[in-house]
C-alpha cells in the first residue's frame, strides 16, 4: 500500500460526517484523503471499514461499466500510528465545497418551506 503521510497537502474543505479528509497531491493530481470514523460499538469493524469498502465498491462498479472516480487504498500516519486511508481522485475545482446528503436535503427542505410559506397559504410538500 502506498504511504501517503509525506505527500504535500492543500488547503481545501470537504464537508461530511464519514470521518476526516483532506486533500493530498500524488503523482501531479488531488486526491480527497479519507480517513475511516471514530469507531462508535465494534471498533474491528469500524475502523477500515469504510475505507475498504468504499474502495472495493469503487473497483466493482467500474468493472460492470459504471463510472466511477479514482480510488486508491493506502495508510497515512496520524500522531504516530498508521491508519488506512482511502484516497479518491478529486474532480471539484479549488472552490467547491463537496457536501454531504444530509445537509443538502436539511437546505433543500428548509428553502422549500420558505419559498412555499410566500406564495401559498397553506404549503404542501
Amino acid at each position: 500500500m502506498i504511504d501517503f503521510t509525506s505527500m504535500p497537502t492543500r488547503k481545501k474543505a470537504y464537508a461530511g460526517a464519514n470521518g476526516g479528509k483532506i486533500a493530498i497531491i500524488y503523482q501531479g493530481e488531488q486526491y480527497m484523503l479519507k480517513f475511516p470514523p471514530h469507531p462508535s460499538r465494534n471498533r474491528e469493524m469500524s475502523y477500515t471499514n469504510s475505507c475498504i469498502s468504499e474502495y472495493i465498491g469503487s473497483h466493482i462498479f467500474e468493472i460492470i461499466g459504471i463510472p466511477v472516480q479514482e480510488t486508491i487504498l493506502g495508510t497515512y500516519r496520524v500522531n504516530g500510528k498508521s491508519q488506512v486511508v482511502v484516497a479518491c481522485k478529486d474532480f471539484t475545482t479549488y472552490d467547491t465545497v463537496l457536501q454531504d446528503f444530509a445537509s443538502l436535503k436539511n437546505t433543500l427542505v428548509d428553502s422549500a418551506l420558505r419559498y412555499s410559506a410566500g406564495r401559498q397559504e397553506n404549503p404542501v410538500l
